[in-house]
């Protein structure tokens, strides 16, 4: 019902904007998908809508691509019908963030977590941009629920279903394929199974199932680029767009300048060849700064984690095209859950709940954005766990207001299988002689 409710709120949002632009990204995969189902093959298409040039694309790794090229296939072809189909993908986020809040912490975490997965801006917000966000919070959710799972009961389908989790999310956004080293290999190798070898061998199956679900694309890639590009060939414009001048100084740093990669010599049309030369430009720059670098990372955090300059972050983010008051309001949500989310932590810790891989997602987003770019999006996954840990607060909350006060007298209903304490002066008052008291033992 909570996931229902927050369907409906999201189609009316979407609906409601239906007038405003769609740019950045989401520009991008909403005509790439066009492009694929109309028998172009995956192809970038600014290349093609200002180039008049088709150029094979992997920008992008391509699993949003395709679920949108498979809504298109169906009909649905405008960007209005594309925000719907992240808006159903929103929807699962938060039946599956309450899945996962109720594998970790109980039921009513769950049931906590997927409210605030429904209403939390930060959530939904990308569905109107029609971004790939919603699928990569949808493969977090999902992750951390079979995670705690296989952490209650350790299972071989339990391990090839993590492993097959990991490939989607680096099907979705490359960087998270560190997920794997950074919650799945701990997680099987040091989990209640006392047998190493059973250990050794379910991480081997998760990494397998892994590279069976990436292979397919990774194959198709050696057919259309001159180097080898496993994922995606976005990693060198990024790293060129975060360090250049105009990121290392001024109003924008921490921030990105995409005019820097007009300033790369001699740039091959073949876009593995120019993906390296934009990687070898940045870290020439990066070497010839390497003093100011620090700085620059911290404010690349700082803007990620809405820390640095968060106010004149908004407005970067707007050109998206996202509402600016939207964006205000997931602005001092995230501040707002923030502190619940870390005195959760603390909870969960005191509780010997383990936390890592609610961690694991912020790690990556640290180790992303670190040498690339500081941009609020970036985090986009680590919003599940944020909710996660903020739900077991709140849940602590109500445990807490709900216990008795010896001040007022007030007293929790009596356990079924407990007399109450009214009854209890009565029930001492009853001398039951002692084989009585041992055939009722």
């Amino acid at each position: 019902m909570i996931a229902l409710v927050g369907l409906i709120g999201r189609i009316l949002y979407v609906v409601w904007v239906r007038s405003s632009p769609v740019g950045g990204d989401g520009y991008q995969y909403h005509s790439a998908a066009l492009a694929l189902v109309d028998g172009a093959g995956f192809i970038n298409p600014l290349a093609r809508d200002f180039l008049g040039k088709m150029v094979p694309d992997a920008v992008h790794p391509p699993a949003w691509t395709l679920l949108l090229a498979a809504a298109s296939a169906l009909g649905l072809r405008s960007y209005l019908a594309h925000q719907i189909v992240a808006c159903l993908l929103g929807a699962a986020v938060i039946a599956m963030t309450g899945l996962a809040g109720r594998a970790a912490f109980g039921a009513r975490v769950g049931l906590i977590a997927a409210g605030l997965a429904a209403v939390y801006p930060n959530v939904w917000l990308y569905e109107r941009d029609v971004a790939v966000e919603p699928l990569a919070m949808l493969g977090t959710a999902t992750t951390l629920w079979l995670a705690y799972r296989y952490r209650a009961a350790p299972s071989v389908g339990l391990a090839a279903a993590l492993g097959a989790a990991v490939a989607l999310l680096a099907l979705t956004r490359s960087e998270l394929i560190a997920i794997s080293l950074l919650l799945v290999t701990p997680l099987i190798l040091f989990s209640a199974d006392g047998n190493l070898a059973r250990r050794v061998a379910r991480l081997t199956l998760a990494g397998a199932v892994s590279v069976v679900c990436i292979a397919p694309w990774s194959l198709f890639n050696l057919t259309r680029f001159a180097l080898f590009v496993p994922l995606s060939n976005g990693l060198g414009s990024a790293l060129r767009a975060g360090n250049c001048s105009a990121t290392y100084d001024g109003e924008r740093l921490g921030a990105d300048q995409f005019a820097c990669l007009l300033f790369v010599p001699k740039l091959s049309e073949e876009p593995s060849i120019a993906d390296r030369q934009y990687r070898q430009a940045a870290l020439t720059f990066i070497w010839a700064r390497i003093d100011r670098l620090p700085v620059v990372i911290a404010a690349r955090l700082g803007r990620t984690f809405n820390m640095f300059r968060p106010f004149q972050q908004v407005h970067f983010e707007a050109e998206r095209g996202t509402a600016i008051a939207v964006l205000w309001v997931a602005l001092f949500s995230y501040w707002l859950l923030l502190p619940f989310a870390a005195a959760g932590g603390l909870i969960a810790r005191r509780r010997g709940v383990m936390i890592y891989p609610l961690l694991a997602f912020p790690a990556v987003a640290v180790l992303s954005v670190a040498l690339t770019i500081g941009a609020v999006r970036y985090r986009a996954p680590s919003e599940v766990p944020l909710v996660l840990l903020a739900a077991l607060s709140f849940d602590a909350l109500l445990r807490w207001r709900a216990r008795p006060s010896a001040e007022s007298g007030d007293a929790s209903p009596p356990h079924p299988d407990r007399p109450s304490a009214a009854a209890r002066p009565a029930l001492d008052a009853v001398a039951l002689p002692q084989n009585a008291v041992s055939d009722q033992h």
